[in-house]
């Protein structure tokens, strides 16, 4: 089946809360974080403030930085949904947070699609590093699942973050969503390859500075 990643827009804010409605009911809590973002008692509207941020209008300052994505099959049925959040101060993304009812392997293909989707995308804007975070139990699984990836791209685990804990870094625990994790955490990080990165046992060359 073919799928699409297309942009959403506040026009698209309901059907959203209400994918993620069905998938928060019918999905293990520890899957995915609570939204730490405002007071409210109904989760629903909690999730339609946090959905909102990543569908800004074009006349908000910055409105592009958090951008939100559906993955849709060929009947327009979402697949998956997904946030990202673009980097002023140096040209990367990360995946900021990811709703599928898809489990096990059905899921593998779709996170493919959507990660490389996603990397036509920012290179295209000139953004070629990345970051993704993790359940560290799930790090064999992941490692297996981004392989072909790493065709293109350097990558490591940043580093970890216990579970129930906070980075000493801000950087880094707005990289994991200002929340604390009921699991250790990994958070990978991605480069793109270069012509002039490549080390000589894999045919880079030397480049000297003229004088």
């Amino acid at each position: 089946m073919q799928y699409r990643l297309t942009p959403m827009t506040l026009d698209d804010l309901n059907d959203l809360v209400k994918f993620a409605e069905y998938i928060y009911e019918n999905t293990d809590p520890e899957k995915y974080p609570d939204f730490k973002i405002s007071n409210d008692i109904d989760d629903a509207e909690k999730r339609r403030k946090f959905f909102s941020a990543f569908m800004l209008p074009s006349e908000f300052n910055n409105y592009n930085i958090r951008q939100c994505y559906a993955l849709v099959d060929e009947k327009g049925t979402y697949i998956a949904a997904v946030g990202v959040k673009r980097w002023g101060h140096m040209p990367s993304w990360s995946l900021s947070w990811l709703l599928s009812p898809m489990m096990g392997v059905k899921f593998i293909p779709i996170f493919r699609t959507i990660i490389e989707e996603l990397c036509k995308v920012h290179e295209a804007a000139g953004m070629n590093e990345f970051y993704v975070s993790y359940p560290e139990s799930r790090e064999s699984a992941y490692s297996k699942i981004m392989l072909p990836f790493r065709e293109n791209y350097y990558s490591f685990v940043e580093c970890t973050i216990p579970a129930n804990t906070r980075s000493h870094y801000s950087f880094i625990h707005e990289l994991m969503g200002h929340a604390l994790h009921p699991h250790d955490m990994n958070l990978r990080r991605y480069i793109l390859r270069r012509p002039n990165t490549e080390p000589a046992s894999e045919g880079g060359k030397i480049t000297r500075r003229t004088k």
